[in-house]
């Protein structure tokens, strides 16, 4: 019998909601998607969701200090 394994959660997290669609799109079939349209949803959907992965913009206006940069 064959093992049935959970799909790995990947959060993405952009502002801009084509960017979000194609990441989901290319990435759905293998993947769990979860998506964050700024730093401050990101936070929320990491403590409710513990993704394996995020992807993350470099830059998003919207709560700019919570962005995809390295501490500044």
């Amino acid at each position: 019998m064959e093992e049935v394994t959970a799909k790995k959660k990947v959060l993405i997290v952009d502002d801009e909601p084509n960017v979000r669609r194609l990441s989901r799109t290319i990435l759905n079939k293998q993947f769990d998607i979860i998506e964050a349209e700024d730093g401050r949803q990101a936070i929320d959907q990491v403590t409710a969701q513990k993704p394996d992965v995020i992807l993350m913009d470099m830059m998003m206006p919207k709560n700019g200090w919570i962005d995809g940069l390295p501490y500044h």
